[in-house]
């Protein structure tokens, strides 16, 4: 039987005048990975930071294996691993110092011994008495996660934990979270990356505007809408002539590309390219690719994911 190890109800949270959470509520089982997709100020930091108690929301509750996080923090923020979006850390301190002084400020104080084991973990052995300044980004996101587990939590909270990493880092990051779940750990992170929420998260909540709009396993989310696959090319033709071709629900350009949405692709490709011909148009770079969370997003907002960062 799941058991929920975050129970968030009801939350409604407001810098000033602007509402950054409007009656969120959602539940996050124990030993999974947990993903809350959204753009760039769609309130997925702010949850967070209510979980951790960081922020102190105007009305609702959160829950952190049961304890009440505004009524006793101190308990609930031992449980938990904290990546925040930008980490600041103390450039002056080597690494080895860094992931001391965060675990003593769980009071966790590990010999020498464990903070190599810690370390090697995450393929920071050779840089343990580099100052934290010296260390490239991907190094310095590698070692954020490292402060993270340094009070060995059994939650641990990511935001947008490879922001601004590039394709190789990224996925090492991807590596080192799969690992965090293998031994049994939680993991909620945050992302806009679609391609990163699919392949990490076993169940995700899309967050638009303070509020949650949909929850479920990716698979789930893509089903219960019904999606159609999509094909995607390289041609100019009229939009609403496109959309009157056999099978398509719906046709847009995205940059240079015409993305169909149809039943059939096999017989809507034959149709675009008669249409094409009719127009004196050529189709290049023809691609047919299944529903995924971008399509969700998109179905659910009325905007790509991309257009709302």
């Amino acid at each position: 039987m799941s058991q929920s190890i975050i129970d968030a109800r009801n939350l409604i949270a407001a810098y000033g005048s602007i509402q950054a959470l409007k009656d969120v509520s959602l539940t996050v089982e124990k030993g999974e990975i947990f993903g809350l997709l959204g753009p760039n100020g769609a309130g997925k930091t702010t949850l967070l930071a209510c979980v951790e108690g960081l922020h102190k929301p105007n009305q609702g509750s959160v829950h952190v294996d049961g304890i009440n996080v505004q009524i006793d923090s101190t308990a609930t923020k031992r449980q938990l691993g904290i990546q925040l979006q930008r980490t600041a850390l103390m450039d002056d301190l080597t690494v080895a110092e860094l992931v001391e002084v965060y675990a003593a400020l769980y009071e966790v104080y590990l010999t020498s011994g464990e903070i190599n084991n810690l370390l090697a973990r995450f393929d920071l052995v050779e840089k343990r008495n580099v100052l934290a300044r010296r260390l490239s980004g991907g190094q310095q996101q590698r070692l954020a996660l490292a402060v993270a587990i340094a009070n060995n939590p059994q939650i641990v909270l990511l935001d947008e934990p490879t922001s601004a990493l590039d394709p190789h880092a990224r996925r090492a990051v991807w590596d080192i979270v799969r690992q965090l779940h293998d031994e049994g750990r939680t993991i909620v992170l945050t992302t806009h990356a679609m391609e990163e929420a699919e392949a990490l998260c076993g169940r995700i909540a899309i967050i638009d505007h303070g509020q949650i709009v949909a929850c479920d396993t990716p698979a789930a989310l893509i089903a219960n809408l019904q999606l159609k696959s999509m094909l995607k090319a390289t041609v100019e033709l009229p939009l609403d002539e496109v959309r009157s071709l056999p099978d398509v629900s719906n046709a847009r350009y995205t940059g240079q590309h015409l993305e169909v949405e149809t039943a059939r692709p096999e017989v809507t490709l034959t149709a675009l390219h008669e249409l094409a011909a009719r127009s004196g148009r050529s189709i290049r770079d023809v691609m047919l690719r299944q529903p995924n969370l971008e399509d969700v997003f998109l179905k659910l907002t009325g905007r790509a994911l991309a257009e709302s960062n």
